[in-house]
């Protein structure tokens, strides 16, 4: 049996915020990955959930094109889970399996993005008191799915080098020319730091900058493989 690394659901501010909280009035679900890729010829993929907290949690999965607000049951995105609900018991794995249930309707020429929910609610016990109930707060983790077309591999690292980092007045405009998505973070010296952000293929992102940085200034950028580990690179700002 492969060993997993756990990725936690909450964010930093999420851990801080829940210390205002009783232990058992977490769900903290956790997952085996940070992003699902199916590449060509995929059409299933297994995630790992994990309950680490000291009460049951139930759990609904379902996948979106992106809308945030979108219910589950209005979704068209052509990934289905397999159970889409389930209940975990304190310390218990459990294995959902991801269908890829078309690529009909799907771009040829670049990767196409959707993403998983994993919604958790505390489940309630007979000795959970009222007072307890109204601090049972419901999370939601949303993982990047990546569907790979049947001429389109693995990015290699030259490919990650296009990545181009185009400055104009107080702007820093990123092209990414690749048929991938990109999620990376980037520092130009201390005059910029971005720790999130993606771009789509062959599209762009242009942030503000506060302070002025010239043409040909160093870059430091990292770009988070398929596993979801970042892999440094280097570059120069352009015009």
């Amino acid at each position: 049996m492969r060993s997993c690394k756990w990725w936690s659901v909450f964010s930093n501010t999420m851990a801080l915020s829940s210390l205002l909280f009783a232990a058992h009035a977490m769900a903290v679900v956790n997952v085996d990955r940070t992003r699902i890729i199916f590449n060509a010829g995929e059409s299933s993929q297994t995630l790992n959930l994990k309950n680490g907290a000291e009460s049951p949690s139930v759990v609904q999965i379902w996948s979106d094109d992106g809308d945030l607000m979108q219910s589950p049951e209005l979704s068209t995105a052509p990934i289905f889970a397999m159970p889409p609900m389930m209940k975990l018991a304190p310390d218990e794995q459990r294995a959902i399996r991801l269908v890829l249930t078309s690529r009909q309707s799907l771009p040829e020429d670049r990767e196409s993005l959707y993403w998983l929910n994993i919604y958790q609610i505390p489940a309630l016990s007979r000795q959970t008191s009222a007072a307890e109930q109204k601090i049972l707060l419901p999370l939601r983790l949303r993982l990047k799915v990546f569907i790979r077309p049947a001429a389109l591999g693995v990015p290699q690292p030259e490919d990650v080098q296009k990545l181009r980092f185009i400055v104009h007045e107080r702007q820093l405009t990123l092209e990414n020319p690749t048929a991938w998505y990109m999620s990376l973070r980037l520092q130009i010296a201390n005059k910029l730091k971005v720790d999130d952000m993606l771009v789509a293929p062959f599209g762009s992102v242009t942030l503000p900058i506060a302070q002025p940085v010239q043409v040909g200034e160093s870059v430091i950028y990292e770009v988070f493989d398929d596993n979801g580990n970042p892999v440094g690179y280097q570059s120069h700002t352009g015009t």
